[in-house]
């Protein structure tokens, strides 16, 4: 009899934690899978800090993309003009104003792309085609507005800002074409700045 009972107590035991682990997998694999997509992939080699994430990149004559360091739910890629000499450039993505820019649109900014550039270059006006800034945060459909500015000693350039309309992505809404903001400029030196990305359509210049 207590040979019986112990034989079915153990029973039970094993298909409760069968049971247990079939619910904990069935729970965790989803939550991972969900994590995964919520936010598109860190660049290689960025850093993470706690305001910002950083990643060094160089400019080249003939133009192309660099990638948008991975922070706050946002990330993807920027394609810009060829420059008239290649420069090299640390980004730093951030959802706080960390280098005190101007402001330059109507309300808060959802997103920055702070710039650091370490010399002085002129860009083209052909923008290459591709993929863009993205996140789970940026509304398919909606249109949103790209200002950007940067300092070279006590001289602030204005870049001509301009609106896109977020398509659908892997990893949410996409914008594309905010490289259009480079085309055409000349950064005269070394200098700090960013480009801030705003909800709705505050200009009429398309991307």
């Amino acid at each position: 009899m207590v040979r019986a009972l112990r034989g079915a107590l153990a029973l039970a035991a094993a298909v409760a934690g069968a049971a247990c682990g079939q619910v904990n997998n069935a729970a965790s694999l989803p939550a991972a899978s969900a994590l995964y997509e919520s936010a598109p992939p860190r660049c290689q080699g960025q850093r993470t800090a706690r305001q910002y994430a950083q990643l060094k990149v160089k400019l080249t004559k003939q133009g192309g993309s660099f990638c948008v360091p991975e922070f706050g739910g946002f990330g993807g890629a920027m394609q810009y003009p060829g420059v008239e000499r290649a420069v090299r450039l640390v980004l730093r993505s951030s959802i706080e104003n960390i280098y005190n820019v101007q402001l330059l649109g109507t309300g808060t900014p959802i997103f920055y792309v702070n710039l650091h550039f370490l010399a002085g270059t002129h860009f083209g006006t052909a923008l290459p085609s591709g993929n863009g800034l993205t996140s789970k945060k940026i509304e398919a459909g909606q249109p949103y507005t790209a200002f950007g500015v940067v300092a070279v000693g006590h001289l602030e350039l204005e870049f001509p800002p301009c609106y896109t309309t977020a398509t659908q992505g892997a990893y949410g809404g996409v914008l594309s074409g905010l490289g259009e903001l480079f085309a055409g400029t000349t950064v005269t030196g070394p200098g700090y700045g960013a480009i801030e990305i705003y909800s709705g359509e505050q200009v009429t210049q398309a991307c």
